[in-house]
């Protein structure tokens, strides 16, 4: 098949889906054209290695009008509202000129992926081709609280309860504020609409996804590339580890919780390796930890080789993520060898089997969690042998091979 591939994703676990995805795609003679946007990150796990040809789109500009208009009426409106508005015109205009591409190379079928301002992608909306949307999460921030609902009433209540004025500004601003929601919420909704089949990593995000927008996607797994990730280090050492951006959505103060919970004088070190960090709640988690006597230590963009040496010598690996769709970190650290003590909700539920690749508690209760992890720390020998039934898990039942025998069937069924 001709595969026409859209993505506008940075780093981080999606980037290393679609990666696993293309390539695989291209070991079995697809031939895949990649199109994107100049505000991706072409660097990290590049695609033109298995392309024959990757287009970059810089988003549109936009006329200066509505622009004046906001300054003209600044007191009245959102610049958060504005600028999601001119973000939506951009990719619709954006999904409009890369379908011109599509067509004119003659693309047997599409495949979207995730976009790191809407999730979801305007592409399907305007391609004539057969379309398949391998859909992540839909825009979370809209349909859970992380940490707050948007549309909620804000705590404090009007600050200018006798300026009529400032009180009409002040309203005009919250109406022009949720109007934006709504847009974004309905060109969501109108977007996935539009694509042939809507893909999705777990029964949890399909549920997600159908509570979201009430259509139906299907699940494709993801897989574990085990040779890349396999064991690198000769025996393990009294650690713990984790992965995932230093942001509150993978909540590492429960984790750090969770080892202050171990007493103090066999209490191991948290090590976290990230693709970026929030800086505000970097410095937090510093100080955090250092309230509760844990010793806390995170890189950031660190290479696949350090990634491999530092989950292979853990004696465990502490999943702590908010409702995470599915997350590829915890079968990573399973293929490296480690087990994985992991909260009990979202995606994580599905191919984490307790007692065989590792364990999950019933909530996120920081005692119950340091119970198990000391189990490992101060057990090495146990934590190399289930981090050995742990790799052999993965290596049977989240093969990449699987996994891509799954998308290409998807594909095919689309364009027949």
């Amino acid at each position: 098949m001709k595969i026409a591939v859209w993505h506008n994703l940075l780093t981080g676990g999606a980037k290393r889906a679609l990666h696993m995805h293309v390539k695989g795609l291209h070991e079995r003679g697809h031939r895949l054209h990649i199109y994107s946007t100049t505000a991706s990150d072409q660097t990290y796990l590049p695609l033109r290695p298995y392309a024959e040809s990757e287009q970059l789109l810089a988003l549109p500009s936009l006329d200066g009008r509505r622009a004046f208009l906001h300054r003209l009426l600044k007191d009245f409106t959102s610049s958060d509202a504005a600028a999601r508005m001119a973000r939506l015109k951009q990719l619709n205009q954006h999904g409009l000129e890369c379908s011109n591409l599509i067509k004119r190379d003659g693309c047997d079928v599409l495949f979207a992926n995730s976009c790191q301002f809407t999730y979801n992608s305007p592409i399907g909306s305007f391609s004539d081709a057969p379309s398949v949307s391998y859909l992540q999460e839909p825009f979370r921030p809209f349909y859970e609280a992380s940490p707050r609902l948007p549309w909620l009433l804000p705590d404090s209540p009007t600050a200018h309860p006798r300026n009529p004025v400032k009180r009409l500004a002040e309203r005009s601003r919250e109406l022009h504020h949720n109007h934006a929601l709504r847009l974004q919420a309905t060109e969501e909704l109108r977007w996935a609409k539009k694509f042939t089949r809507i893909l999705c990593n777990s029964q949890y995000s399909r549920e997600s996804i159908l509570r979201a927008y009430n259509l139906e996607p299907k699940v494709c797994y993801l897989g574990i590339d085990s040779d890349l990730f396999s064991p690198v280090a000769s025996g393990k050492l009294p650690y713990v580890i984790g992965v995932g951006s230093l942001h509150y959505t993978k909540r590492l103060q429960a984790a750090i919780s969770a080892i202050a919970s171990i007493p103090r004088t066999i209490r191991p070190k948290l090590l976290w390796i990230g693709n970026f960090a929030d800086e505000s709640y970097r410095q937090f988690l510093h100080h955090f930890a250092i309230e509760n006597d844990v010793t806390f230590e995170h890189r950031i963009l660190v290479t696949d080789d350090q990634l491999r040496m530092a989950m292979s010598q853990a004696a465990c690996f502490l999943y702590t993520s908010h409702l995470e769709p599915f997350g590829l970190t915890h079968l990573e650290a399973n293929a490296c060898g480690t087990a994985v003590v992991a909260v009990g909700e979202g995606g994580v539920r599905e191919p984490l089997v307790p007692g065989i690749n590792g364990y999950l508690t019933l909530d996120n209760d920081p005692q119950e969690l340091g119970e198990i992890v000391a189990r490992f720390t101060e057990d090495i020998r146990y934590a190399e042998d289930m981090g050995a039934q742990a790799r052999e898990h993965v290596v049977t039942h989240w093969s990449v091979r699987a996994a891509i025998d799954r998308l290409e069937q998807h594909l095919q069924d689309v364009v027949k």
